[in-house]
């Protein structure tokens, strides 16, 4: 064992330096690269957090523009209600045969307003269309109770363009009907925003042919008073001939809920008013209490059993 104490001196001496110099030279160099890659990770990590942090910022503030421009537009685009008030009756425009004509003209009876314009890719074609269907249900004869106007508040649009527009939809017509007494017009920037300003209408001209604007309908007295409006896209008979009955007696009606209206009321043709359905109302009440009784029937001797 000790026939060589300088050679195992030497190699425990060997064996020591290695023990006792490797783990420091690993615990020296190993965290260094750990910290290097670490620092990249937390660069990389921190520029994509003030990536997400400025595009949150960029959705924000577009969020925040897109409200603000819709706030403005909604304080532009609306109706302001004039019940009781007479429209612009001096404002001239054009009919569908390029005729000019007063608007007063057109007042010998009560009439029904639709502002639309005739380009509008969208809602205005179905708005002429639910008027047509209107005016083959309502209880008053068109064009012997009542006129319809179809006026564009767009000056870029002029009587050919109307009369294309008619003859489309006098087309959904299933009833006689004097067409004449069916207006479509179109007029001058001037007189276009006078009427519609009368009535209350105010619509956004964003660019040649494309506008935003409301969606009513609305019914006058031969006076030109308004008594009504009737809000879209989906005219119900009921509505407009409910508000039809008030203009022929002079009367300005206010917004009820359709569900309430509808159901409740009926048409008398010989006063020419709407009547509260007495008989609708108690047989409705009568079926309601029946299937419940029938429910209660069906149900309550299953829940006993399961008890």
């Amino acid at each position: 064992m000790m026939k060589h104490p300088i050679t195992v001196m030497a190699f425990a001496m060997f064996f020591a330096s290695i023990t006792f110099t490797a783990p420091r030279a690993f615990a020296t160099n190993e965290p260094m690269k750990m910290h290097k890659d670490h620092g990249a990770a937390d660069m990389a990590k921190g520029m994509n957090e003030n990536m997400q942090d400025s595009s949150a910022m960029d959705k924000h503030k577009n969020h925040d523009q897109l409200q603000q421009q819709q706030k403005e537009l909604a304080s532009k685009v609306r109706v302001d209600e004039k019940l009781g008030k007479i429209i612009d009756l001096e404002t001239m425009f054009f009919d569908e045969n390029g005729k000019q004509i007063k608007m007063a003209t057109i007042f010998d009876k009560p009439v029904v307003i639709l502002p639309i314009y005739f380009f509008c890719p969208t809602i205005c074609s179905f708005l002429q269309a639910d008027l047509a269907e209107v005016l083959n249900k309502v209880n008053q004869l068109p064009g012997k109770d009542f006129n319809v106007v179809c006026v564009s508040f767009s000056d870029d649009e002029h009587y050919q363009h109307a009369a294309d527009a008619k003859k489309n939809y006098v087309k959904l017509l299933k009833r006689d009907m004097p067409l004449k007494n069916w207006f479509y017009l179109t007029g001058t920037r001037d007189n276009i925003l006078r009427l519609t300003q009368s009535m209350g209408f105010y619509f956004v001209k964003q660019e040649k042919h494309l506008y935003v604007h409301p969606n009513v309908l609305i019914v006058l007295a031969d006076d030109g008073m308004i008594t009504r409006y009737v809000y879209g896209p989906n005219f119900l008979p009921f509505d407009v001939g409910m508000a039809l009955a008030e203009a022929d007696r002079g009367e300005t009606g206010i917004s009820i809920k359709r569900g309430v209206m509808s159901f409740c009321f009926n048409y008398d043709p010989e006063k020419k008013t709407y009547v509260f359905n007495v008989f609708r109302i108690a047989g409705t009440a009568i079926l309601a209490f029946l299937v419940g009784f029938v429910l209660l029937l069906v149900f309550y001797p299953k829940k006993r059993k399961m008890e």
